[in-house]
């Protein structure tokens, strides 16, 4: 159950970006172009490019660790015995878990307090952009509730441990 639901938000968070990235670039042309050939600037642009970008980031964040991409500490697993690695790769996930649940719960607060304050340039409700930090962190709980049920059940499935570095980055287009 878990790695459908991973899966469908790691797709719907990828198309998510791209569509950001690409309106981001768009409005940021269409931005220099008003502003130097027709010589008045779109007001809402540098707003709006903004908080793509703030969105963009957080998906982006949820997509790296759905890919194992996310920076780590090599160096000190490799050193550990098999049991030990993956004893201590459980833990460390449990830990992100709690985290994540405190950023969750922490943003959505942040989100609706923020929701009665309105954008200067684009007059939407302040608590959009905001929303990009609990969202982001929703997916990425996801995606490690997933790794970790199939870890404990199949003792497969942990990317950090079994993928390698090149493999990874492969993975990703890099």
């Amino acid at each position: 159950m878990f790695s459908k639901t991973s899966d469908t938000f790691n797709k719907s968070a990828e198309w998510s970006c791209l569509i950001l990235l690409v309106a981001m670039t768009v409005v940021t042309f269409a931005q220099v172009f008003f502003r130097f050939v027709i010589v008045h600037s779109l007001p809402w642009s540098e707003e709006f490019s903004r908080y793509a970008l703030v969105w963009a980031s957080f998906l982006g964040a949820s997509i790296a660790l759905k890919r194992g991409l996310h920076i780590g500490v090599g160096v000190f697993m490799a050193r550990l015995p098999e049991g030990k690695r993956r004893l201590v790769y459980l833990i460390t996930l449990g830990m992100m878990i709690l985290f994540l649940f405190v950023v969750i719960i922490k943003g959505f607060q942040m989100a609706s307090f923020n929701m009665r304050q309105c954008s200067p340039a684009m007059r939407i409700p302040m608590g959009f952009p905001y929303l990009a930090i609990p969202i982001g962190s929703l997916i990425m709980l996801l995606h490690l509730l997933n790794e970790m049920v199939s870890g404990v059940r199949h003792k497969e499935g942990l990317i950090a441990l079994e993928k390698g570095e090149e493999k990874k980055r492969l993975e990703a287009g890099f």
